[in-house]
């Protein structure tokens, strides 16, 4: 083919060729590796290659043949047909022929063209019966490096293909199984890490078969690999209680016999050796006592491989006998903010830290903390990692211990730690702010905060003025105060000066730093100045007229309050200026009508009491007593009021008397109107004059002129006082009797119940007149008690009244009059009427009490 790129042959698997250029011998072509490419050329039809074809210019095509096996093209294939063999490459030299016998049977090739056979060992390979030989280069074995085997074919006159396997299974060429090569060697790379069986044989080219050959190999390429699986420790000490030995413990990871040397390298003192099996833990124990004092050394242990390889692996010892020092940053101290402390380690003897534990407690010294020195364990304490908060408002106590990598322990590091970054609020409930010169003052107060407290008088702060002492009038003005807790404090008057005096309430933390607050008590000796602003004098005053009182102090801390009163009794305080009898005074008020006497006093915030001083006012218009009846008059009576200069008594027929009715004047009591009709009811008011005026009108009453005499005698007989119900009306056993006599009416035999009789029986306010304000009483029909065992010359008659709506005290009355015979009589409890001696009072009322 010599260079073409390609032939015009056909040299594909399959291809039958004539090999005599005649078409009297022919060979098919082979693919024996079945990469779909011929490799040799089958002259029997059995599929062996009787001659192997060869690609001379690695084109992937083949271009020779070789006729014995020896790898060299022997003749080439004819890039020009018919002949498909000659002796020169591409097509050059002579044509090579196949010979045959007359049966046709092939004796060889004719390379020279005369026609006999010059090239007879293709028939001989043909008879040939003795199997070739296969040998390799390499036997069994552990090999630490890839390995090349050669496997070589010989024959006693053409080897063949070679096939192998490397994975332990049999080489077969029928069915293809293994790796087919060209003859007569083959140089196979073993470069697999791990165990591997080679399996081969080899086949002449006339088929025959060699046995078959099998070496195990391993290819172990590795170093042993060697692990510090640990290290107990990574220093000894001579401490008794540190850590006085290390165990190193280690593997490899593949067996080997191994050498431990003092030092950096696998050569040198031997301090240990052995077998070491892959994966399992060896150890390797130093003490204390293989230094000389202290130090560092060095250790390198060497396996060795079967494949005779060396790992190593190196690890180092150090001896501390130094106690390591542990100190804290701050150290002890008092601290007014929020304080953390920290804790350090320095190891002198150089194995280094390897932890600190610390005990805190507030209030007192904790147990110290502990550390085994041998294992590390903490039997005490709580293992140091960041910094530690002190508690705040406490006194914290702390106590730390290091222990180095060799099991040294530092002495204790004890530091204590005063912090409160906070100070007292101090509230006060009370105090006395005005204080007069006998009493104390008093303070209510609390902390938020636990402390000493001291009470200072004036200064600026609470390192100046004047600090108390208990005792000698004061009480808790120093000592302890508990947190939220109230303290009443007594400072006594003694200590005060006339005038503002600062209180300061001092309370210290515990580093010392002090809450504060102030209060300011004035000490004032003088009684302040009451005063009746309005009205002036005594009067008479005009109704509605308004008492306006007024409060002066000059001692300055100011008036507390006014009392009055206005029942003829003193107005009084008690010590603390507590109204005990009185009506406090607010703002300016109308006064009653009626005669008044006003007790008025002040007291200053000090609890200065000024004297009572008294004032009597009358005001409004004067009180009608009592109306006499007579024939075509009446007779009005009323109490006289000084300073009054005249008198005015109104009347009408009808309800309503004003100003514009008639009237007649007067300068005293009583005054007559005359003129007027029998048994006609006239509504009466009076006025009275004074420097102000002409006053309102009074309470209006009624009466009827008559020429009939009272009911000669009249009584509530029973009972002097009664309680009801609110709205409910009385029973039997509840009634209210009247009895009254009058002659030729009561005194009559056998009695009986008079027609002309009407009474009844009526209640009103508890400070008024029925007869002179019966508009202001409600009355009740009465009957008749026939049934009287006490009567004698009276009549008696009994009613069921009904209790008010609205609870309190009232009064009760009974009134009778007789048509024609006599007018209306009030009676009372000790009786009223006609006959001589007998009067009528408001004091002899019954008394209703309603619930």
């Amino acid at each position: 083919m010599g260079g073409r790129s390609a032939a015009p042959v056909n040299v594909e698997p399959g291809t039958v060729v004539d090999l005599s250029g005649n078409g009297t011998f022919s060979g098919t072509l082979v693919d024996s590796d079945g990469n779909g490419i011929s490799d040799g050329i089958d002259l029997t039809g059995n599929g062996v290659p009787n001659l192997i074809l060869i690609d001379t210019n690695a084109d992937s095509i083949p271009d020779a043949v070789d006729t014995n096996g020896d790898g060299i093209a022997d003749y080439y294939i004819n890039p020009n047909p018919p002949t498909f063999l000659t002796s020169g490459p591409g097509g050059t030299g002579s044509p090579v022929l196949a010979i045959v016998d007359s049966s046709g049977n092939l004796i060889g090739f004719d390379t020279d063209g005369d026609g006999t056979t010059n090239d007879t060992l293709v028939a001989q390979i043909l008879g040939d019966t003795t199997p070739p030989t296969l040998t390799s280069s390499l036997s069994s074995g552990t090999y630490s490096t890839s390995q090349t085997t050669t496997l070589t074919c010989t024959d006693n006159f053409a080897p063949g293909n070679i096939i192998y396997t490397l994975d332990g299974s049999t080489p077969n060429f029928q069915s293809k199984v293994g790796t087919i090569v060209s003859p007569p060697s083959k140089s196979v790379n073993l470069s697999f890490e791990g165990s591997r069986t080679l399996k081969a044989f080899c086949r002449d080219m006339n088929g025959n078969l060699s046995s078959t050959i099998q070496f195990n190999y391993t290819i172990d390429t590795s170093v042993p690999a060697l692990t510090l699986v640990s290290q107990s420790s990574l220093a000894v000490t001579s401490f008794a209680n540190g850590i006085q030995s290390s165990t190193a413990t280690w593997q490899s990871n593949r067996s080997g016999s191994y050498v431990i040397y003092e030092g950096n390298a696998c050569s040198g003192t031997s301090l240990a050796t052995g077998s070491a099996s892959a994966n399992q833990d060896i150890t390797f124990i130093r003490s204390y006592t293989h230094f000389s004092g202290e130090g560092t050394k060095s250790y390198r242990i060497c396996v060795t491989g079967s494949n005779g390889l060396v790992g190593f692996i190196s690890f180092s010892l150090q001896r501390d006998d130094t106690a390591p020092i542990v100190s804290t940053s701050p150290s002890s101290g008092n601290y007014s903010s929020a304080t953390s402390v920290t804790a350090s380690c320095t190891d002198v003897g150089g194995s280094g830290c390897d932890k600190i534990a610390y005990t805190t407690q507030v209030g007192s010294a904790p147990a110290n903390p502990t550390i085994q020195g041998s294992t590390g364990n903490i039997t005490n304490g709580t293992l140091y990692n960041s910094a530690i908060d002190m508690s705040d408002s406490s006194v914290t106590y702390t106590k730390f211990v290091a222990r180095d990598k060799a099991g040294n322990l530092s002495t204790i590091n004890s530091q204590t730690y005063t912090v409160d970054s906070q100070v007292a609020t101090i509230t006060v409930n009370s105090s006395t702010s005005a204080v007069n010169g006998i009493n104390n003052v008093s303070l209510n107060w609390q902390s938020t905060k636990a402390g000493n407290y001291q009470i200072r008088i004036g200064g600026s702060s609470c390192s100046t003025g004047t600090a108390l002492s208990n005792g000698s009038g004061n009480s808790n003005v120093t000592g302890s105060a508990l947190a939220t807790t109230d303290i009443s404090t007594t400072v006594a008057n003694s200590h005060f000066i006339e005038g503002d005096n600062t209180i300061r309430i001092c309370v210290s933390n515990l580093v010392g730093s002090f809450g504060f607050t102030t209060r300011t008590t004035n000490k004032d000796t003088t009684a302040p100045i009451v005063s009746i602003t309005s009205p002036s004098g005594s009067g008479p005053f005009n109704s509605g007229t308004q008492l306006q009182l007024s409060c002066s102090d000059t001692g300055g801390t100011g008036c507390d309050k006014i009392i009055y009163t206005l029942n003829g009794t003193d107005p009084t305080f008690d010590s603390n200026g507590t109204v005990t009898n009185g009506s406090v005074y607010s703002s300016a008020f109308a006064l009653s009508n009626g005669s008044i006497q006003v007790k008025y006093r002040a007291i200053d915030l000090a609890k200065n009491s000024s004297n009572v001083s008294t004032q009597n006012f009358y005001v409004g218009p004067p009180v009608i007593s009592s109306i006499g009846v007579g024939s075509g008059q009446l007779t009005v009576n009323f109490a006289t009021v000084s300073g009054a200069t005249g008198y005015k008594v109104y009347y009408n027929t009808i309800s309503g008397v004003t100003k514009s009715n008639s009237s007649v004047s007067g300068t005293t009591s009583p005054i007559v109107l005359t003129g007027l009709n029998n048994d006609t009811i006239y509504y009466i008011n009076i006025t009275l004059t004074a420097a102000y005026g002409e006053s309102d009108l009074g309470t209006e009453t009624y009466q009827t002129p008559s020429n009939l005499t009272l009911v000669d005698y009249c009584i509530i007989q029973w009972p002097t006082s009664l309680t009801l119900t609110r709205s409910t009306t009385a029973n039997a056993s509840n009634a209210i009797y009247i009895q009254f006599y009058h002659t030729n009416v009561t005194n009559i035999f056998p009695q009986a119940a008079d027609s002309r009789v009407q009474l009844q029986v009526g209640y009103g306010p508890n400070n008024s007149n029925p007869m002179t304000e019966p508009q202001n009483w409600t009355f009740f029909s009465a009957s008749y008690n026939s049934s009287c065992l006490n009567c004698a010359n009276n009549h008696e008659y009994y009613s069921f009244i009904t209790a008010p709506a609205i609870p309190g005290t009232y009064k009760y009355v009974g009134r009778v009059k007789i048509t024609g015979v006599a007018r209306e009589t009030y009676c009372d409890l000790d009786g009223y009427g006609g006959n001589s001696g007998l009067t009528f009072s408001t004091s002899q009322l019954g008394t209703l009490t309603v619930q």
